[in-house]
């Protein structure tokens, strides 16, 4: 009973991050079809009324994982709604918001004639209704004037994106966080309060530490069709944000977490030359409706048989499996590395997020076989298995269960919920030893470090005492699974997090954050690394981009014998 609450509540808790998605994959719309806005108010603020449309109520949806989709709110003064009709239609963004099942709010002052502070507060109510991810803020004349002096100054740090055209700023205003952003038609002072002393080369400030931080100071005139298609190509479509830094982005309240939205890029997979497969409710083996993803460097197709990696990454309880490729930086890997990944819809039907047959633990080993037939250049000695949450906990018992097929296992960010029937495995354990790299937030809600309980950081009454929570065990159940001394208990003064003796011990940095990593290692094979722990400061639960390559900096150090399933040790 413990365990399955443990899952529902899993399960209401990232589902919140994902909008609905319409259960035919295969529905689609008229491409003539427009974006059409109707009328709405809100519910607690009656004087606030806006107009809005959303594409996937429309019957659109995405290719991409929703967390990337854009939510376009547009500040253009008093309007009708035939007027903000008209008004989007001159932007021509249609095309736009229906590839990517946008929502579309155009909003007028609540008092009829000017924005005021009243539209401050409206504008953070709305925003607040979902998690935070991808912003547009487009204003346009006294629109543009308000953007500028209250909205960007104000909420910058949840905004992945200004447009703003024709308007002015008041002296003495300033950003507290910079937005990409792009001006049309304003005074030196708006290109400066954007700007601020980023490097200016040409028309575009670019901060130097950060690419996805640049302004784009346009001289085209007032066509906003042309407007709206420049400034979506340079600045509007490269980005997201993403809070995970003291909670997880699908439970931060922008009105309360106020910082820590970083800017992610949306991945380009044609400029990365990455081939994107969407393998959706298609049988395997002339079987059942399944979905997985595959991202396939370009360059498979001059590769010799047997000489790609591949790499299966199972995502969190019930979450889009799109997210592993948009969100987690394997895809950039892949592309750097020639490796392919495949995201699977691993979950049971019942839990998952599509409600799509899911492949479970023997249909991702057909799902292996069936790649590995597809693409002869796969190094079937090479094959890898990670994931995140629920997907880290199954990576850390399938990596086990068959360790004949996978070279190595990584979980991210995974709490215990498969340690007993990975235990028992361990008790007997009769296959081969077995790579595993484990890390984790030492914010993450689910407290799996330190393994003693007592982080500050976990959900209230929640988790706290959730046996499925410690994820000790696996540190034991590899220990004896590699031949390696078991820990009894753990003993926060060997490590603070993991509470075990570990090799190499060392503070280090992965990307712009803290780690605290070490190693567990085979003496009796020139110290051969066999288990990695590794905890990462300031960062709660969910995928972290630099996390990819450093796994894969770890995955290279193993090969699997096709043929007796023998560990190889290789030169990283």
């Amino acid at each position: 009973m413990k365990k399955k609450i443990f899952l529902i509540l899993i399960s209401i808790i990232l589902l919140t991050a994902c909008q609905t998605q319409t259960s035919d994959k295969q529905s689609t719309v008229d491409k003539e079809s427009a974006v059409s806005l109707v009328s709405k108010q809100d519910s607690n603020n009656p004087e606030f009324k806006y107009y809005h449309f959303n594409a996937e109520e429309a019957g659109y949806r995405s290719d991409r994982s929703n967390v990337l989709t854009p939510t376009f709110y547009i500040y253009a003064g008093p309007k009708t709604v035939d007027e903000a009709n008209a008004l989007v239609a001159e932007f021509e963004m249609s095309d736009v918001v229906e590839e990517w099942a946008s929502n579309v709010y155009v909003i007028p002052p609540i008092n009829g004639s000017t924005y005021s502070n009243d539209d401050m507060v409206a504008f953070i109510d709305l925003i607040s209704q979902a998690p935070v991810a991808n912003i547009k803020l487009i204003g346009i004349d006294e629109g543009a004037t308000f953007v500028n002096n209250k909205l960007a100054p104000k909420y910058g740090y949840l905004i992945a994106g200004i447009l703003t055209i024709n308007g002015k700023v008041d002296e003495g205003v300033s950003l507290r966080e910079q937005v990409p952003t792009y001006i049309v038609n304003s005074d030196e002072a708006v290109n400066l309060l954007y700007g601020q002393d980023d490097k200016k080369v040409s028309d575009t400030y670019q901060d130097q530490s950060n690419p996805l931080q640049k302004v784009v100071v346009s001289n085209l005139e007032n066509e906003l069709a042309k407007i709206f298609e420049d400034a979506w190509s340079k600045i509007l479509s490269q980005n997201y944000r993403m809070h995970n830094d003291i909670t997880e982005f699908y439970n931060a309240n922008a009105k309360e977490i106020t910082s820590g939205y970083g800017l992610e890029p949306v991945i380009d997979f044609e400029k990365l030359g990455i081939i994107y497969n969407q393998n959706e409710e298609v049988p395997l083996n002339g079987e059942g409706s399944y979905t997985w993803y595959e991202y396939v460097p370009k360059t498979i197709k001059d590769a010799s048989k047997g000489t790609i990696p591949l790499i299966i990454t199972l995502h969190g309880f019930a979450n889009d499996p799109c997210l592993q490729g948009d969100t987690s930086g394997w895809v950039e890997v892949a592309a750097k590395e020639d490796i392919v990944i495949v995201s699977p819809e691993w979950q049971e039907k019942e839990l998952n997020f599509a409600k799509v047959d899911g492949l479970g633990e023997e249909g991702v080993l057909e799902l292996i076989d069936y790649l590995k037939e597809t693409y002869p250049q796969i190094d079937t000695s090479r094959i890898y298995l990670t994931g995140l949450s629920a997907g880290g906990s199954k990576t850390a018992l399938w990596a086990a269960k068959h360790s004949d097929v996978f070279a190595a296992g990584a979980s991210v960010s995974a709490p215990g919920i498969d340690k007993e029937e990975l235990t028992q495995l361990a008790r007997d354990y009769n296959g081969n030893k077995i790579p595993y790299l484990y890390v984790v937030g030492d914010h993450d809600f689910f407290q799996m470090v330190p393994v003693d309980g007592s982080s500050p950081f976990g959900m209230p009454n929640v988790f706290f005492d959730d046996p499925n929570v410690s994820m000790f065990e696996f540190i034991q159940a590899y220990q004896r699974m590699n031949d390696l001394p078991v820990s009894s208990k753990p003993d926060l003064n060997l490590n603070p997090y993991f509470g075990v003796a570990l090799s190499n011990q060392v503070e280090g940095i992965l990307g712009d954050k803290e780690i605290l990593s070490g190693s567990m290692v085979d003496v009796d094979n020139e110290n051969q690394e066999l288990i990695r722990l590794v905890t990462i400061k300031n960062l709660a639960h969910w995928n972290y981009r630099p996390e990819a390559a450093y796994i894969w900096n770890f995955f290279k150090q193993y090969e699997r014998d096709s043929e007796t399933g023998q560990l190889l040790f290789t030169q990283p």
